[in-house]
């Protein structure tokens, strides 16, 4: 008896470390590549910013709108105009720096980390997995107040009949976590468009705040963040009474909504991708052209002016560079989708 214990034992231990090495290697990690867990270790024990500098290579907009706990805001952008930024950030040449953009389609973190290697910052990394990856572990973004006073979104606040944040350009629900676990929160938030922003008033508690992140996730919401309120440079006011809340998406001259740009796949419309050449090869919408945005300048002249573009890239920022460009050459129809957009072959889906 003893011996089928212990050779069962020794099959669950075998299975098990199987199971983990198949579930390592199906990351597929390239060489320079942390994992989800080495991020998320990293910023439990807090050395983010101590030991191990994490870079966000996205547009400062993206960055606002929430962001890696700790992490410094660099856009690949910036870097290649000026690279006297990087001495900005304090990083030391010996830093262990981790550079992440909008996941594993997006190259601005792993062209950012080249460019720092070149510089002398020899143990420079990528977080191919990105805020997408972070998201799959269940962790907090941080919002900016930049991305609070722009407005369109939507404040949770667990603190009842304390001052917040209250301003015109957003709406705020003020409950306790057990009501807004409960029917109120039901009723509050029942309606809401799963793609609108929520940002959880932080008051010192990181646990309540993971706490509403998580409910908020169970409820199927997309985009979350949290802001600390001691960043608030505004005044504070008596919350309003609770209602049902809606939202609508704003969209900036030129942007585009996903169901749009879908409704120009299928009609065939001129698509223009502005990825690199080998990323456009693993996978894009059917139709599309390529053409890179880093080539964009010189080679304009190959977009017909006498067609609607829509544009697209893998998470916005190089389609509205595109937009901005090919309106400074003429271009008077030209759409761009902002968006994180993932193709395999000519199946894409698109994530606002």
């Amino acid at each position: 008896m003893k011996r089928l214990i212990l050779a069962a034992a020794l099959v669950a231990t075998v299975f098990s470390s199987v199971v983990g090495a198949n579930a390592y290697a199906a990351e597929q990690l390239e060489a320079d590549e942390v994992a989800n867990e080495q991020v998320v270790s990293y910023y439990e024990t807090g050395k983010i910013g101590t030991s191990v500098w994490l870079v966000d290579s996205r547009p400062a907009g993206k960055f606002s709108a929430g962001h890696i706990p700790g992490a410094l805001s660099l856009p690949l952008d910036v870097l290649k105009k000026d690279p006297a930024s990087v001495d900005k950030l304090g990083i030391p040449k010996t830093g262990k720096v981790i550079f992440y953009c909008a996941g594993r389609e997006c190259m601005l973190s792993v062209d950012s980390a080249v460019i720092f290697k070149k510089m002398g910052y020899a143990d420079s990394w990528v977080y191919r997995n990105g805020v997408p990856g972070w998201n799959q572990k269940a962790q907090p973004l941080l919002a900016e107040e930049a991305f609070v006073k722009k407005g369109n979104l939507v404040l949770i606040d667990t603190a009842p009949a304390k001052p917040s944040i209250v301003t015109a350009s957003n709406q705020l629900v003020q409950l306790p976590l057990s009501d807004l676990q409960g029917d109120k929160g039901d009723m509050a938030l029942g309606k809401l468009s799963k793609n609108a922003p929520l940002v959880v008033i932080d008051r010192g508690d990181m646990a309540a705040v993971n706490a509403v992140l998580e409910n908020l996730r169970e409820r199927d919401f997309r985009r979350l963040a949290y802001f600390p309120l001691s960043a608030w440079t505004g005044t504070l006011a008596a919350a309003p009474a609770l209602t049902a809340l809606s939202w609508a998406p704003v969209y900036g001259p030129g942007q585009i909504s996903p169901k749009a740009f879908e409704e120009a796949v299928a009609a065939g419309k001129f698509l223009l991708d502005v990825r690199p050449a080998a990323d456009f090869a693993r996978g894009h919408f059917k139709g599309a052209v390529n053409l890179p945005v880093e080539e964009l300048e010189k080679d304009f002249a190959k977009i017909p002016k006498d067609v609607p573009v829509f544009v697209s890239c893998a998470s916005g920022a190089k389609s509205q560079k595109t937009f901005d460009i090919l309106g400074r050459k003429g271009y008077a129809n030209v759409s761009y989708l902002d968006a994180e957009i993932s193709c395999k072959g000519e199946l894409c889906t698109i994530k606002e």
